[in-house]
């Protein structure tokens, strides 16, 4: 094995700590790269990068505590130079999208072989950006024939934000949660809801729940 202050330090975040264990032992197993440290949420993790000063950070959508997509524009925020690899058993034509919007320079679904996850680390740290071949084809796709591009699901028109506020509704957080989660206002956060109502076609606050609570069961880890 190569010394350890030669390989690439890495940071996992992701609020199940057997996802965490198992993504650490898969990194750690490799010649070239350690976790330094991991984290389950947005604050954590911006503290453990200031202390442990990884390279690259891991990054999940489907965090308990916040979004992962706010979580990788924090650290984009306060961290320019550490590039996010964004980690998600979400659907990709829609997740990873918005992940590169935000600041992620790859996006790697859970479901791939882990070889594959390796290879897209090492890309990224390289400074190159990772998508799978299928995205890569759906956004040359989009450049060349974007009056053709047929939108997947309907949560394709949504913005960053009602994104995340859908995201939120669907783990059950009541209004005033989301409100103090995203440090909105309780009015601002009933017209997100409002736009989603008639963005997503539903008549009411339980459809758009029951909405919320079956999009993201079937799309979450």
């Amino acid at each position: 094995m190569s010394d350890a202050k030669n390989k690439s330090r890495i940071m996992v975040v992701d609020d199940h700590a057997v996802v965490r264990e198992g993504l650490s032992k898969l990194i750690n197993h490799e010649n070239d790269m350690v976790v330094c440290c991991d984290a389950e949420d947005g604050p954590s993790a911006l503290k453990a990068i200031a202390a442990h000063k990884p390279d690259l950070a891991i990054v999940d959508i489907s965090l308990a505590a916040s979004s992962g997509l706010d979580v990788t524009k924090n650290i984009k925020i306060h961290y320019p130079e550490i590039p996010v690899l964004v980690l998600s058993m979400h659907e990709e034509a829609l997740f990873a999208e918005r992940a590169l919007r935000v600041g992620a320079s790859g996006y790697v679904m859970k479901v791939e072989p882990p070889a594959t996850l390796i290879h897209a680390i090492r890309r990224v740290l390289s400074g190159k950006t990772f998508l799978s071949e299928r995205m890569t084809e759906y956004f040359l796709s989009q450049v060349v024939h974007p009056s053709t591009t047929k939108k997947e699901s309907p949560i394709h028109g949504l913005t960053d934000r009602e994104f995340e506020v859908f995201l939120m509704i669907g783990k059950g957080l009541a209004t005033r949660q989301i409100a103090e989660r995203i440090n909105l206002s309780v009015k601002t956060i009933d017209a997100y809801r409002e736009n989603l109502k008639k963005k997503l076609n539903l008549k009411n606050a339980a459809e758009l729940l029951q909405y919320a609570i079956e999009w993201s069961r079937n799309d979450d880890v």
